[in-house]
């Protein structure tokens, strides 16, 4: 199961971009460090709604964040193990990065 709440500009009308395009962000541009101290960019996914919503994202995988130099947001929900590898990936890659580093530090975060 895969459910992409938002990934895209955070003020847009249009549907959500997909998760290729979200690599592709992830891989040119810094994630905003702050999202450290709210479960460091990847959580168990916590239902908060109804009891279907609860049976429906049972197991899955949160990813939430911003990044530091645009107003792009993404929120994705998965059980998808090729997914969640991927994008586990390919943030602890980012923030391992000299600007992400830079932009922490500049943040006294």
């Amino acid at each position: 199961m895969l459910y992409i709440d938002a990934n895209g500009l955070e003020w847009s009308t249009t549907e959500p971009e997909n998760i290729p395009a979200l690599i592709k962000r992830l891989q040119t541009e810094p994630l905003d460090p702050i999202y450290e101290e709210m479960g460091n960019f990847i959580v168990p996914y916590q239902p908060t709604g109804t009891s279907a919503e609860k049976r429906r994202f049972e197991g899955c995988t949160q990813f939430f964040g911003h990044f530091a130099t645009s107003s792009y947001v993404f929120s994705i929900v998965t059980d998808e193990k090729t997914v969640i590898e991927s994008l586990t990936a390919e943030i602890r890659m980012n923030q391992s990065r000299s600007d992400y580093a830079r932009i922490k530090e500049n943040a006294k975060i």
